[in-house]
């Protein structure tokens, strides 16, 4: 009896022709107005079975079809059924179709290889009681007797709509790139199963025809390097609108829903401006996959596995197969570094080593006493860091990546070339044997053999790669150097000092005064002799707080001890300054002499809310009474920039000349430079801060961030000043990466692919929009936060740029008397008749702009320090230098001239003198007033930007430290 809906064997046929000519399932589907799902399983059947007939059922009819619920069953739900063999071999030999069958067609039954439970389909008549668990009954050799539980593959339901969970299966996963590169990698001879995507969930065996369905055939009219304007007198090209939407759909994250009614929006605006489908940007958003590599870990002993787990663990003999560590995500990602240093290297190698450096001072990673020690010729070293983010603040799941910075570059290039290596995401910390491995191998590689690229001008290089600095906070560096967490005994990374426990209120805590007769730091061969003691031993008690040893002592060229840093981030920013500012306002402390009421939190507010900072501070400044939602940045503008001048009236003498200590150590070692006795300066600041805090605040404040404080001299002799190993760089990334998924499915493969995908749309960019508007430039520079492609800029010179679009005007009188009582600036007024006069520049990353545009903004941009005085700058002009280009269009020969108004240091300055220090520690503190007599310069005299905050009727002027 012919079943409910049958589809006739005439037009099954037609749906394998028309697979056979090479069109889609979505495709036959319209055409022939059939379900695709339905032809996808006419197609799967005349594929196994090469036939479209409707096969009978195997074995006799379910007994328990009596039963109302046995026939109620759900057509997704799963069964014991599920679980029987393969089906008859397939004996169409010389069928040419048969080469054409790629990976995903279910295996033979010789090949001792059962199906999974997309392969077959459940019969809602049928128990699974009484389903055969062998390949074949005692009819032998009938391929229409066999025991496969199949559904009847023409039918659909009443409805018209299919229940197949495979095929929404494969809807879903065909948005993750990892899922389809992973499935390909299953189909190997290392036992896996082609039909489990890389999370565990099925996939169609013809998921890869679904793709292709997909695609418009107008999409190969569409091209990155397409110059067709998208409609007659348009200036943007077609190339240029899909490149601005790829890093538009990356950089927010859009999802398949969102991108699609996009396209339908662009193209309701200008017809065939852009393709009408995802599959397009799918694919521009996926070329990553392949190049991505899982690394599996045991589910037991978190051991590492490798790429090939194989069958069982070699440390705890726990049987394993791939398919399962993949339904429970045991691995993590991992990219190469050197395919990302090859994609680097060949734009940025020009500028390896370009450091602005000065004689006998410390600045930057290059000028660190241990960088030059081990350096080598022909090499690149790294800095990384490794530091979990919660995805959520109502998640317990995290995602660890292993971020990297090539410090040969300079520190503004440093930050916009950060490699991903390595992303973990799960529940908890990985553990760090398995989550290391992968980056150890590849860097113990790269230092031994090197990698070869190629730069610009297409010649090949060799270049060695070692890790050098490792870049985290207090937990982070525990877990890494494998010693005591830092409220145990020895829970200093750096020294031997074992703190003690003292009473807080209902509880204890462990503290790190300063000792009087000093205290050992630790080195690297004696912490590895202690760990290889305590892995000998199995001492339970540990060894001067070593656990054993850590994985990273297996890095080349890495100190365990000196290769990493008290990260001035998290130690002072998020550390001492939010413990003391709490502190103070702190009502359980009210009856100390350092309290705070809740007046002077008033006052405090107000002269905050007053500051006008410059651009280099991201965040403006917010209320104290709002320092809860601080982020620490925020927590640096204040220590550095506002607290010396709002707190000085307001905190009490003694607290005030104590925090004054800290501000002015920090000063020194975040400025551009600092000499050896500045920064033997800034160590004694910090030390007599550390001393002074019990007498002070109580015993129980001597915190192990304030312990910290002490080495960071030594840090920076070490590696360079701080900010040249912040983790602000890695915290800012992190933010990213948090921002480049949605929903909770496959997190770490959508960060992954939106990384990659990000970075390659980004490099892209300046080729595809080379010859474009300035408009398109600045709309691309904006939506990529990034200057791959140049706003809107004039370069005048070396280093200086200026920005926007200038007006043309005529000088002043008063602009001409300042010209003319410069020296070398006397022959502007007598050459140019006019000039053209801009808002903005940008000198040596330095952006200085004039006293109106700071008004407009509320951002004073406009205070520098020159080789001569603090100056306000009034008004940026350019002015043509006399020469013979005759007005040729690639004349350099101009000038760019500022009026200034001194801000000249009043007689009474601040002095804070503390005699054990024998230093003034508000020296970079100055008062100032202003000056009506205008002057005029050239950037060369321009040596530092400043911030000015006025007080209580006086002017303060600080040089900007480098954030």
């Amino acid at each position: 009896m012919p079943r409910r809906n049958d589809i006739s064997e005439d037009l099954r046929w037609r749906v394998v022709d028309l697979h056979r000519a090479g069109k889609g399932y979505r495709v036959i589907s319209k055409s022939l107005d059939v379900h695709h799902s339905t032809v996808r399983k006419i197609v799967y059947k005349w594929k196994r079975f090469s036939t479209v007939a409707t096969l009978p059922r195997s074995g006799r009819p379910a007994k328990k079809k009596k039963k109302k619920k046995s026939a109620q069953t759900p057509r997704g739900r799963r069964t014991q059924a599920d679980q029987v063999s393969a089906g008859p071999t397939d004996d169409t030999e010389g069928d040419p179709d048969d080469e054409k069958t790629d990976s995903n067609t279910v295996p033979e039954v010789g090949q001792n290889t059962s199906p999974s439970s997309s392969d077959i389909e459940e019969d809602p008549t049928l128990s699974g009681d009484h389903a055969s668990a062998g390949p074949t009954d005692d009819r032998e050799g009938d391929p229409d007797h066999d025991m496969l539980s199949v559904r009847d593959y023409s039918t659909v339901e009443d409805d018209g709509e299919s229940t197949d969970s495979s095929s929404s299966d494969t809807e879903a996963t065909d948005e993750d790139p990892m899922a389809d590169y992973v499935s390909a990698g299953l189909t190997d001879d290392r036992g896996g199963d082609p039909e489990y995507d890389m999370y565990g969930e099925e996939i169609s065996p013809v998921s890869s025809d679904d793709e292709t369905a997909e695609e418009d055939p107008m999409e190969q009219l569409f091209d990155f390097n397409e110059e067709k304007k998208i409609y007659a007198g348009s200036s943007v090209t077609t190339g240029a609108l899909l490149l601005l939407l790829v890093v538009f759909i990356l950089k927010h994250g859009l999802s398949k829903a969102a991108t699609k009614d996009l396209l339908d929006l662009l193209n309701f605006m200008v017809p065939g401006c852009v393709p009408k489908s995802w599959h397009f940007f799918k694919k521009h958003l996926t070329d990553s996959s392949p190049t991505t590599e899982l690394h599996f870990y045991c589910p037991r002993c978190t051991s590492y596995l490798g790429v090939d787990p194989g069958d069982e663990c070699l440390v705890c003999q726990k049987s394993l197969s791939r398919k399962g560590l993949l339904e429970k995500a045991y691995y993590f990602l991992v990219m190469p570094l050197e395919i990302q240093l090859r994609n680097i290297l060949a734009n940025i190698h020009e500028k390896l080593g370009k450091h602005f450096t000065r004689e006998a001072s410390i600045s930057d990673v290059n000028t660190g006493s241990k960088y030059k020690r081990d350096r080598q010729d022909a090499s690149i070293t790294l800095s990384f860091n490794c530091k979990g983010s919660p995805v959520s603040n109502s998640s317990k799941f995290s995602v660890w990546p292993i971020l990297c910075t090539i410090n040969e570059l300079p520190y503004v290039d440093r930050c916009k070339n950060v490699l991903l290596h390595t992303l973990w995401f799960g529940r908890g910390k990985p553990q760090v044997q398995s989550f290391f491995t992968p980056f150890i191998n590849e860097v113990q590689k790269l230092s031994e053999e090197g990698f070869y690229w190629r730069d610009e001008d297409g010649f090949e290089r060799h270049t060695r790669v070692t890790a050098r600095v490792c870049v985290c906070d207090t937990v982070a560096r525990a877990m890494l150097q494998n010693f005591k967490p830092f409220n145990r005994e020895f829970g200093c990374g750096f020294c031997y000092h074992k703190g003690e426990m003292v009473q807080t209120g209902s509880g204890y805590t462990r503290i790190y005064p300063i000792q009087v007769d000093g205290c050992d730091l630790r080195h690297m061969v004696e912490t590895v002799q202690i760990a290889e003691f305590v892995m000998e031993n199995d001492d339970d008690e540990h060894q001067m707080g070593v656990k054993g040893p850590s994985p990273l002592i297996l890095l080349p060229f890495f100190d365990i001890i000196q290769g990493f840093i008290p990260d001035y981030m998290h130690c002072v920013c998020l550390g001492v300054t939010r413990q003391f500012v709490n502190l103070w306002f702190d009502p359980l402390y009210a009856n100390k002499g350092f309290h705070l009421t809740h007046l002077h939190l008033s006052n405090l507010d107000k002269a905050v809310h007053e500051i006008q900072p410059p651009d280099e501070i991201g965040q403006g400044p917010r209320r104290l009474s709002e320092r809860m939602y601080w982020k620490a940045s925020e927590w640096r503008a204040f220590a550095l920039l506002y607290s010396p001048i709002i707190l000085r009236n307001v905190l009490p003498a003694l607290y005030y000349k104590h925090w004054m200590l800290l501000v002015c150590a920090l000063h020194t070692l975040l400025s551009q430079f600092a000499t050896q006795d500045e920064l033997n300066c800034a160590e004694l600041c910090l030390v007599q801060f550390v001393a002074k805090i019990p007498s002070l605040y109580g015993l129980e404040h001597c915190s192990y961030n304030c312990h910290l404080l002490t080495h960071l001299s030594e840090s920076a002799r070490d590696w360079g000043l701080l900010w040249a190993n912040s983790a602000f760089v890695y915290e800012s990334m992190n933010n990213r990466l948090l921002q480049m998924f949605s929903g909770t499915k496959s997190v770490s493969s959508q960060i992954f692919k939106n990384f990659f995908s990000y970075e390659k749309v980004v490099r892209k960019g300046s080729a595809v929009l080379e010859d474009a508007s300035t408009k398109l430039k600045d709309i691309f520079c904006s939506v990529t936060s990034c200057d791959v492609v140049s706003k809107s800029s004039d370069c005048i010179g070396e280093h200086l740029v200026t920005l926007g679009c200038g007006s043309c005007r005529y000088l002043s009188t008063r602009e001409v008397a300042a010209l003319q009582k410069s020296d070398t600036l006397a022959w502007c007024h007598r050459h140019c008749e006019s000039v053209t006069e801009y808002k903005r520049c940008v000198y040596k990353n330095m952006l200085v702009t004039s006293s109106d545009d700071s008004v407009a903004v509320k951002r004073n941009n406009s205070v520098i320090e020159t080789t001569s005085c603090f100056a306000l700058v009034e008004s940026l002009v350019v002015v043509q230098k006399p020469c013979s280009c005759e007005g040729a269009a690639n004349c350099y020969c101009r000038e760019l001239i500022i009026f200034y108004k001194q801000l000249q240091p009043i007689s009474r300055q601040l002095v804070i003198n503390v005699s054990q220090i024998n230093a003034n520690i508000a020296k970079f503190l100055v008062k100032v007033k202003r000056s009506n007599e205008l002057c005029a310069m050239t950037c060369v005299d321009i040596t530092a930007k400043c911030v000015m905050i006025e007080s209580e009727g006086q002017l303060y002027v600080m040089k900007m430290p480098v954030f």
